[in-house]
């Protein structure tokens, strides 16, 4: 829940504010509640600057966590805001980083709104060529969203650039069209707003009717709002009217009134216009010293606020009443100020850093002045106090560097107590010899006693089941094991995202933490449980687990030894789970060197035998050669012969030929028979039981 600032609400809308608060405390969810945080930093924006911007911060803080595409939104809430408080250089940045994060998001809507803000700031500052061109842009934007809301904005923005270059007919266009978009919509505070610029308009046009009607159309609503700062705003406007119409006194009475409740608002922004108008009127009267006075003081506030316009005219009117007091010094002083002013807006950003350097240095010569003052006229007073300051201050030095020595030595005992269970663990034989399961009863056990508290478990991060599983759990009180359990990713989202963007999750109050919230109804509040001290363990990169340390009865504080403490016993189990795999490598490369062994003795006896077989196949290849060379050829030769010599002698008869051609022929078909009986029969082939079995 966000902290609610106690804030003096008065002139402000308070049933509004108090209503924007309540809506902030009881935002059913997030998103709810940045909107809400988003209309407070708006409704104190000009009363209360300080709380707008704290506000805005919140919600933008509010709008990065939950990824919103609109958060330049409270971005130019800040920048409002500061405009309003009358830093006009922290307003520009503001500005600028909604336009950066707009574009990125493709916010049209606040890109217009941020251009729109530049413009205005720009022309206040008297930079109206850059002016224009952010309030022609935001314009643009806000046409092409047909948000009349922004145009009616963009508007005003246009109608007042037209104004100060005096482009009165263009300026009353754009202020009218406002006016007429902004009672449609039925705002009372944005017609308020468009009335007042019109009442300005018309003033310095010189209507001064026009203008009071105006104005006092204005206040007729103002004061049914009881709005302080628009209040200020329009006295402030029908006190010029009533300056422009020579009613002297009821002018004066208007500004005062207008005055005290810019001062009481410390609406910064308002009060340089409002205090040349009160030197103006008194001008006019012939208060000259007081005249002067306001007339410096409106000088002071334009340097601080970097309003180059009403710092000119301070110069002017205190340039006219050196004059009147016939101080030849300051006239010129002031005059030469006053023209340099006016002959140098190009170079008016070495003209801010001048005004500011002697604004500053104005503000530290008066504090030294009013310092020297006090330490005069209360010497013996400050010195008293001083002594007894030093006498405290030593008291505090000395009872805090013992308290601080003593939180050191328990801290050390407590880190050389921790490290020492780190050495234990390193030594452990279970996680040196790779046994996961002993190693893990061994860590929560130890780390249970160690930081004394209530439970401690290791889980087992499994994305593809989308769960984790407990390895170990172990509770304190009963010195038990507890049984394995497992939790489902969607049980509680906000903590699994949390896991993986931070290593420890330190929860002192574990049922109201962002965090761990999820589990206040469904786990912490029927096992009595506190407090949760959580850190997260890594494997070849990835997120493998996480060590769980709960409190139960009461809440625990977690000191940063207890978080360097899990964090380290974090690490070891990554390292009892790299033992493990080194066992389970050590074991399969064992297997396969088994399984290579015996392969290699298979091998080499299939070798050997099919080497004794290729021997015994070239062997019978060679008998075979021998046999075809030899045995088939001698019959086949003299058949060949014969049959070659009964071609050439043609007086040898056939008859002739007959019996030794028939008896090579019995002989190598005998011979081809037995080949073929051998091989039919299985058995080896030689040439001596060729011929063995021709002599038998």
């Amino acid at each position: 829940m966000f902290l609610l600032l106690a804030l003096p609400l008065a002139g402000q809308n308070t049933e509004l504010i108090q209503g924007l608060k309540r809506d902030v405390a009881r935002a059913p969810n997030d998103d709810q509640r940045y909107e809400a945080l988003n209309k407070l930093s708006w409704e104190l924006r000009t009363a209360f600057p300080d709380s707008g911007i704290f506000y805005a911060q919140k919600a933008l803080a509010l709008g990065r966590a939950l990824g919103r595409k609109d958060i330049a939104k409270p971005l130019n809430f800040i920048g409002v805001a500061n405009t309003h408080k009358g830093d006009n250089l922290a307003a520009y940045d503001f500005y600028k980083q909604a336009l950066g994060v707009a574009a990125e998001n493709k916010d049209l809507l606040q890109a217009g709104h941020a251009h729109n803000n530049i413009g205005r700031l720009f022309m206040e500052q008297g930079l109206l060529d850059k002016a224009y061109e952010h309030l022609v842009l935001g314009k643009k934007m806000f046409d092409e969203l047909n948000d009349p809301t922004g145009i009616a904005y963009s508007l005003q923005g246009l109608g007042g650039y037209y104004r100060i270059t005096r482009q009165w007919k263009q300026s009353e266009e754009n202020y009218l069209a406002a006016l007429k978009i902004r009672i449609g919509l039925g705002n009372k505070k944005e017609i308020i707003s468009a009335q007042l610029q019109l009442g300005k308009l018309y003033l310095s046009d010189n209507k001064v009717d026009l203008a009071l009607r105006y104005f006092e159309s204005a206040d007729s609503i103002a004061q049914t709002m009881h709005d302080l700062i628009s209040t200020s705003e329009i006295k402030v406007g029908i006190g010029e009217c009533l300056f422009g119409q020579g009613n002297l006194v009821e002018a004066e009475k208007k500004v005062s009134e207008g005055l005290a409740n810019i001062l009481r608002s410390n609406n910064i922004r308002l009060l340089p216009e409002a205090y040349l108008i009160m030197g103006q009127i008194l001008h006019k009267k012939g208060n000259i010293p007081e005249a002067k006075e306001y007339f410096t003081k409106t000088l002071e506030v334009s340097t601080s606020r970097q309003d180059l316009n009403v710092r000119m005219e301070a110069y002017f009117f205190l340039w006219q009443t050196d004059k009147l007091q016939l101080n030849s010094h300051a006239v010129f002083d002031n005059y030469e100020n006053y023209v340099a002013l006016k002959d140098s807006i190009k170079r008016l950003e070495a003209e801010h850093r001048e005004s500011q350097f002697r604004f500053q240095l104005a503000i530290e010569r008066k504090d030294s002045e009013n310092l020297l003052l006090k330490v005069r006229s209360e010497r013996k007073t400050a010195v008293i106090f001083v002594l007894v300051v030093l006498v405290i201050s030593a008291i505090i030095i000395v009872y805090q560097l013992i308290r601080n020595k003593r939180q050191m030595m328990k801290r050390n005992r407590t880190l050389e107590s921790h490290m020492t269970t780190l050495v234990d663990f390193s030594k452990n034989r279970s996680l040196a010899v790779g046994n996961l399961a002993h190693a893990a009863r061994d860590i929560v056990s130890i780390t249970a006693k160690k930081l004394q508290t209530s439970q401690v478990s290791i889980w087992i991060y499994h994305e593809n089941e989308g769960c984790i599983k407990t390895l170990a759990c172990y509770n304190l009180a009963s010195d038990q094991y507890l049984d394995a359990a497992s939790l489902a990713f969607c049980d509680a989202p906000h903590y699994f995202e949390a896991i993986k963007k931070e290593r420890i999750i330190a929860a002192v109050d574990a049922r109201t933490d962002p965090a761990t919230r999820e589990f206040t109804d469904t786990y912490f509040i029927p096992n009595n449980i506190y407090s949760l001290l959580d850190a997260t363990f890594f494997l070849d990169g990835h997120l493998k687990g996480l060590l769980c340390c709960e409190h139960q009865h009461k809440i625990k504080t977690w000191s940063a030894e207890d978080k360097l403490f899990v964090s380290s016993v974090a690490d070891i189990i990554t390292l009892a789970f790299r033992s493990s795999q080194r066992l389970e490598y050590e074991k399969h490369i064992k297997d396969q060197s088994r399984k290579i062994a015996h392969m290699n003795e298979v091998l080499e006896d299939r070798v050997k035998h099919r080497t004794e077989e290729l021997e015994a196949q070239n062997k019978r290849l060679s008998e075979y050669a021998f046999i075809n060379s030899h045995l088939l050829r001698g019959p086949l030769s003299r058949i060949l012969g014969l049959i070659n010599l009964l071609d050439h002698d043609k007086d040898l008869k056939e008859s002739d030929l007959i019996v030794p051609l028939r008896k090579s022929g019995e002989e190598l078909d005998q011979i081809v028979r037995k080949i073929t009986e051998a091989l039919n029969d299985g058995k080896h082939l030689t040439v001596e039981r060729l011929r063995d079995e021709e002599v038998g």
